[in-house]
């Protein structure tokens, strides 16, 4: 990694787990400060969810203790994939593959895909 590489990673790194804090404690106000305006969710059934959809439904998501596992992290130039898991309860729920960019020299979130 180069020294422009590290502090970008830490950065995605603290974004990603900014992203784990809000959804775990259902905080619709740091959720979308991490989502960029045009964010999707891609689901293995094919569903789509925006940025607007998902905030609308974090508030009534049901109480569970989640738990979020980062795998793997890599940056690509403006662009970082992450990937992880959720576990809900203690059970295993789903991976994800959250994709950031760095827009105007700020990282957001852009994508995620989950599968069961």
């Amino acid at each position: 990694m180069d020294a422009d590489t590290l502090p970008a990673l830490a950065e995605v790194l603290a974004l990603d787990d900014a992203w784990n804090r809000g959804y775990q404690s259902r905080d619709v106000g740091l959720l979308g400060g991490v989502l960029a305006d045009d964010w999707l969710a891609l689901f293995a059934d094919g569903g789509v969810t925006t940025k607007l959809q998902l905030l609308a439904g974090v508030p009534s998501n049901p109480e569970a203790a989640l738990s979020f596992e980062r795998q793997t992290a890599q940056l690509y130039g403006d662009t970082a994939v992450v990937r992880g898991s959720l576990t809900a309860n203690g059970q295993y729920v789903q991976s994800f593959l959250r994709i950031y960019a760095r827009r105007a020299g700020r990282w957001q979130a852009v994508a995620v895909q989950v599968v069961p």
